[in-house]
């Protein structure tokens, strides 16, 4: 499968969505217009917030009513300052960056907003969201995964072109997709921000969902730090090991980690490689539901289906 290249000049897209500052000019009735003249792409224009439907592929899910309410009465005082970044999508247009000033606008009681209009496609609106979100105001953990992820499998970035994009080195971004490993009640966690990242990366050491749910539960509950959590799964990792049956030695060279992260797009779950003496191993797909089971096996039923 031939991956293609992010588009070109998408770098460019960023600073001028994010941090071109512009008066709230009147807009002129009956519909969006450039700031002095007719609109061409790339003008600043007031477009209609009626005319704009936000993203469901946002990376946030999570917007803090307070700081919106901030937002919007400093929108009052002054005006958007920065235009939000928009592409065409249907008769309207479809939010890619700045949705906390679109509905900060909107409660502010504004009827139009400046924007910048660009065709772009679904990678690069996503890449986009994802960059604006981390340099403005860092996403939750649960959020970042689920954006990284959606990059790798959907999109076909290798997690250290993503980690090249958002300014973190490649094995952060690996660790990062792993909280969606998590049982869903230790995401839940994460997400409302009662344990943190690092509570995450130290839970990913236990081998058990039940292990990590017990655990988190507790790190949230007591207050525990990222170091107490660490040494307690640290405790819990001998019982783990001396149980009779081996695992086998994990492969940890740069070809093999390249090779499950090129299977991990195919099949859309995580996937490890174990290695044995002899030149045999094993190669291992993790699911977390029923539901993640019947997918699983029916794309390995289309594959087999496919002409050769």
């Amino acid at each position: 499968m031939v991956r293609k290249a992010l588009g070109r000049g998408l770098e460019a897209l960023i600073p001028t969505a994010v941090d071109r500052e512009v008066p709230m000019a009147p807009p002129s009735p009956g519909g969006p217009a450039a700031l002095g003249g007719e609109p061409r792409q790339g003008d600043i224009q007031h477009v209609p917030l009626t005319k704009i439907v936000r993203n469901p592929a946002q990376p946030r899910t999570q917007f803090d009513p307070s700081t919106i309410k901030e937002l919007a009465d400093s929108i009052r005082e002054r005006g958007v300052l920065q235009p939000v970044l928009l592409r065409p999508s249907g008769e309207g247009y479809q939010l890619v960056a700045g949705e906390r000033r679109f509905l900060a606008a909107r409660e502010a009681g504004f009827t139009t907003i400046p924007a910048i209009v660009r065709p772009l496609t679904d990678r690069e609106s996503l890449l986009i969201a994802l960059i604006e979100n981390i340099q403005r105001e860092n996403l939750n953990p649960i959020d970042e995964a689920r954006a990284y992820y959606r990059l790798a499998t959907e999109y076909g970035l290798q997690h250290d072109e993503i980690g090249a994009r958002v300014g973190k080195d490649r094995s952060t971004v690996s660790n990062i997709i792993r909280f969606n490993n998590l049982p869903e009640s230790v995401q839940a966690l994460l997400e409302s921000g009662r344990i943190s990242g690092g509570h995450a990366r130290a839970l990913l050491g236990l081998g058990e969902a039940k292990s990590q749910v017990d655990l988190a539960s507790a790190a949230a509950s007591h207050g525990w730090s990222v170091r107490e959590l660490e040494d307690r799964v640290k405790r819990s990792g001998p019982a783990r090991a001396a149980r009779p049956r081996r695992a086998p030695k994990r492969a940890f060279s740069g070809e093999l980690l390249a090779i499950e992260d090129e299977l991990m797009r195919v099949v859309g779950s995580k996937v490890r490689i174990t290695r044995r003496r002899g030149g045999m191993g094993s190669i291992l797909i993790d699911y977390h539901s029923e539901e993640e089971l019947e997918r699983l096996i029916g794309l390995f039923r289309d594959l087999n289906a496919s002409p050769r």
